[in-house]
């Protein structure tokens, strides 16, 4: 027994070199996501990660009793995916799991390996824990939780004696918490609150990077439908279950921005807020085959409509605008001197068209102009990279539970969908118009003789006329 106890934790653990790297990562970062996908060995990352850096900390800075916290959605799915592991992995002299009056269920690790504890909780109602403090939190599954339970548990890293207390933390793509999860540690587009951006850390891993894994699994997740495989096994977060746009592909779906030519027709669109909200708007140009390409963006909150409107108008510059559809909704007055669309008007927006509201009609419009062609494999839809935010919307919308035919508008921890209903405005309007095509040298001189050659013989025909 005492020869297995000077065993290292690493030879132990034997860490496969993607959980090796997500280890390194997790140690220079604050915040650190390991996984994207199904099968990398997250799971089993996150408990050996948190016990080998308490005990690494305790030894550092000379501390003992440290304690950090693993968390999951509910009791059960921490049972399964967590104790009953733990049980079975960590051997008897490095600790063992008990539940205490003081500590409630944990991991309590040995004393002569510092006397730490890992306590184990789920997220049922983080509310329970605002009075406590973890040198570190580990979520299982984050994607599992809203973004308010994020904050609630970071707000609670602090120990005594720790410089920096950590965060970490696994899961797939979906879930409720998909959309912020993303947002943060994957695109890294982080609100202007956030101030700790430069420590949050992501390390993607897919089922191929686990040597331990059994083929038979690798086949289930090809076997899987298409949303479900490209999460699971691809690891990709533009597609999930649930999604409504199955169309998106930002392979195809997204361009660089190039120069627009000068015969293509451009709209704009604006789907307006109040001050607590966003204002989405975007520029439209229609190609002389179809294709839709929304090549400029405003997408801001905390500003009112008339400082929107002068952004808009920059956002406009040198183009020939037709018109701009805009949300019925900025008609309205609501007793103000002004309504919205007024305020548009005074700062140079004219044309403006009410936006057809109905719902289900013009996601069905969308879906039309996402969907690739059979023949040439391209939608008839393409965004510049620089709209973001309109990017980064359609992939998020969801069906609606009540009805499947339409997005669910709002979900705890989301953004409303702005961009995506500004999109499914302008779209109404443009039905099947395209571009007027640009004519050759050779069609300009022709139509300039038949002109000419109407003309004459107009001239003629008025000459040789007689009242008699």
């Amino acid at each position: 027994m005492a020869k297995i106890e000077q065993k290292s934790l690493k030879e132990i653990v034997n860490f496969t070199p993607k959980q090796i790297e997500a280890t390194i990562t997790a140690d220079k970062y604050k915040y650190t996501l390991f996984g994207g996908s199904a099968g990398p060995g997250k799971s089993y990352w996150l408990r050996w990660y948190m016990i080998r850096t308490l005990i690494k900390w305790g030894k550092e800075y000379g501390l003992s009793n440290i304690h950090a916290a693993m968390f999951c959605e509910d009791y059960p799915t921490l049972k399964d995916r967590q104790v009953s592991k733990m049980e079975v992995e960590f051997p008897l002299w490095l600790g063992k799991v008990k539940d205490t009056k003081t500590d409630g269920l944990g991991f309590f690790v040995d004393e002569k390996f510092g006397g730490h504890v890992l306590m184990l909780r789920n997220l049922d109602d983080p509310s329970k824990y605002l009075s406590s403090e973890f040198a570190m939190i580990g979520v299982d599954e984050l994607t599992m939780n809203e973004e308010m339970k994020f904050h609630r548990l970071r707000s609670r890293l602090r120990w005594t004696g720790i410089p920096e207390p950590k965060f970490v933390a696994a899961t797939n793509p979906g879930g409720v918490g998909h959309e912020w999860v993303k947002k943060y540690f994957v695109d890294r587009n982080f609100p202007s609150t956030e101030m700790e951006g430069e420590k949050f850390a992501y390390i993607p891993a897919k089922p191929t990077d686990n040597p331990h894994l059994a083929d038979s699994y690798i086949l289930t997740l090809q076997s899987l439908p298409e949303k479900m495989r490209k999460a699971y096994l691809d690891g990709n977060w533009d597609v999930f279950e649930g999604m409504f746009f199955t169309e998106w592909d930002p392979e195809i779906h997204t361009c660089e921005p190039f120069e627009i030519p000068d015969n293509w027709r451009i709209v704009r669109g604006i789907d307006p807020s109040g001050r607590s909200g966003t204002t989405s708007s975007h520029i439209y140009a229609l190609s002389d085959d179809g294709t839709v390409y929304v090549t400029r963006e405003h997408y801001k909150a905390g500003m009112d409509t008339d400082e929107h409107a002068r952004e808009i108008v920059k956002l406009s510059d040198g183009l020939d605008v037709r018109y701009t559809v805009i949300d019925s909704g900025a008609f309205s007055k609501l007793g103000m001197p002004e309504s919205q669309a007024e305020i548009f008007e005074r700062y140079g927006i004219m044309d403006l068209v009410m936006a057809d509201k109905k719902r289900v009609p013009g996601w069905n419009v969308v879906h039309t102009y996402l969907r690739p062609d059979p023949v040439s494999g391209q939608p008839r839809l393409k965004i510049f990279k620089n709209c973001k935010n309109m990017i980064r919307t359609i992939p998020l919308a969801m069906h609606d539970d009540s009805n499947p035919e339409d997005v669910l508008s709002f979900w705890e921890g989301a953004e409303h969908l702005d961009a995506l209903d500004e999109l499914r405005y302008v779209l109404q309007t443009l039905r099947e118009q395209q571009a007027p095509k640009k004519k050759t040298l050779a069609e300009k001189r022709l139509e300039e003789y038949n002109k000419m050659e109407s003309y004459e013989n107009n001239f003629n025909y008025g000459r040789n006329y007689s009242l008699d």
